[in-house]
């Protein structure tokens, strides 16, 4: 097992052109304790979000739908279900880890901000998106939601995030800090930032994941890294390169798809299981509040009329439900390991829907939930 347990320092943002990967990644004091072994099957963690839209531009104050389009991501890759999955390099297809966690969007708020860069900006030792007061807008108990500030950007950085134990020193400025450009996929995003890998990767610094070349611009000595087991030790980013195939450095090939390298939002593809072991740990021991919380609308702030349906009860075996939202119509399909149709139902009112599993086989399934133009992933796994 690797030993170096390391800090992360500010990405060089000030340097680097609006057009290349880069984050914001504050100094992390320290990691969570090791746990790099695959963690075992639980009940999956459904985590609330609340999205704050910080607009000093027409075109930053982005719609509902690009919001949504990027809680559809983090749940595709942090369940292992984006489309990238298939195709990842035999080097490393078997670490694609389910992560287990979910997530919901609870409410989304609007701010117009006199302050163009908002996001970056800071006065009286406060950073000012985080305070209305300010210009920006005050976090919803960060103890027990997600706050994402969505705002523009004046040095070059595409977003950032706080690590678990700086909630500690400045709570009430916990939370992802993304530019609208890069936000989901739908609206104003562009081409090579247009697939909400940008959030994926600043989630990933939020539950306390590193990136894989450890501190700084480049690992040339190799004597960094992100601490783990399973994410090879690479020599430096991928920043605006795709390999085709993974390059070799630091003595083996590196994982560039890897969701905390930096590359195109195409070429990034996954976590590993001792990435999602870090996580939970991350969350049993700093973020336990988002554990306790619930979908619910957020009281506080104008609120969305709908949550996204969960799937209960999986793994499973004779039975399975999906919690959907009332008066909302769906239409539900669910395909086989092999792409074969096995379901195709519609649902009207909402509510929960049992889908009697008797006689199915056992192995994976994946759902395919549509309302409106809204889609939605799910696996299903039927335990023998």
């Amino acid at each position: 097992m690797k030993t170096a347990l390391i800090l992360l320092l500010a990405c060089l943002a000030s340097s680097c052109l609006s057009a290349q990967r880069t984050c914001g990644v504050q100094t992390l004091p320290r990691f969570v304790p090791q746990h790099t072994a695959s963690v075992s099957a639980r009940e999956v963690a459904v985590l609330p979000v609340v999205v704050h839209i910080v607009w000093h531009q027409p075109e930053e104050n982005i719609s509902d739908t690009q919001v949504e389009s990027q809680i559809e991501v983090l749940n595709q890759d942090f369940r292992a279900l984006n489309v990238e999955v298939p195709d990842i390099h035999p080097l490393f297809d078997e670490l694609a880890a389910d992560v287990e966690i979910e997530f919901c969007l609870t409410a989304i708020t609007r701010t117009q901000t006199p302050w163009e860069g908002v996001s970056n900006l800071f006065a009286q030792g406060k950073r000012r998106v985080c305070h209305t007061e300010l210009g920006g807008r005050d976090a919803i108990d960060p103890a027990h939601y997600i706050n994402i500030w969505v705002a523009g950007r004046s040095d070059g950085t595409l977003g950032s995030a706080t690590f678990p134990e700086q909630a500690q020193d400045k709570p009430e400025e916990d939370g992802l800090f993304l530019r609208p450009d890069v936000f989901g996929t739908q609206g104003s995003t562009t081409p090579p930032f247009n697939l909400g890998r940008t959030c994926t990767h600043e989630m990933g610094h939020y539950l306390n994941l590193g990136h894989l070349w450890g501190s700084g611009a480049d690992n040339f000595d190799c004597e960094q890294d992100d601490g783990l087991e399973d994410t090879p030790r690479q020599a430096s980013t991928y920043r605006n390169t795709c390999p085709a195939v993974p390059p070799f450095s630091c003595g083996s090939a590196d994982m560039f798809m890897n969701y905390m390298n930096y590359t195109d939002d195409a070429c990034m593809a996954l976590f590993t299981p001792g990435q999602k072991a870090r996580v939970w740990g991350a969350l049993m021991q700093f973020r336990s509040g988002l554990l306790q919380s619930s979908c619910a609308p957020v009281a506080s702030a104008p609120s969305l009329n709908r949550t996204p349906p969960r799937l209960l009860g999986n793994p499973a075996k004779n039975v399975a439900h999906l919690q959907l939202s009332e008066k909302e119509k769906y239409e539900i399909a669910i395909f086989d390991a092999a792409g074969r149709l096995v379901l195709l139902t519609r649902h009207h009112g909402g509510g929960l829907l049992e889908i009697d599993l008797s006689g199915w086989a056992a192995g994976i399934y994946h759902i395919k939930i549509k309302h409106g133009a809204q889609l939605h992933l799910k696996k299903l796994i039927i335990a023998q």
